[in-house]
């Protein structure tokens, strides 16, 4: 099931919180290593949207040396975790 509405309006409101900034349709991480479509962020349910988050932030965070700056590597790993502590803080609460 995708993420509802009120699910999307949260995700998209904490993502804001967390430095992402809107260009035209798409909402881009603070060092524009990624970016989700304000309609439609995701095609799954939320906790199946953090799954595929949390491990795509731990291949990332082991794959520094694929990155001739260091800089490029810390830039990717703290936008992945601003989606990752995002969809965390979502989950936190609808068990809550």
């Amino acid at each position: 099931m995708p993420l509802t509405e009120p699910q999307r309006k949260e995700l998209l409101a904490g993502l804001e919180a967390r430095g992402w900034t809107w260009r035209d349709e798409f909402i881009y991480a603070p060092h524009a290593t990624m970016w989700l479509s304000g309609s439609l962020p995701w095609v799954g349910d939320l906790p199946e949207f953090h799954e595929r988050m949390s491990g795509r932030l731990q291949r990332n965070m082991q794959a520094g040396g694929m990155y001739e700056e260091e800089a490029d590597h810390q830039n990717l790993v703290a936008d992945t975790k601003g989606l990752v502590d995002t969809l965390t803080d979502m989950l936190s609460a609808s068990s809550a």
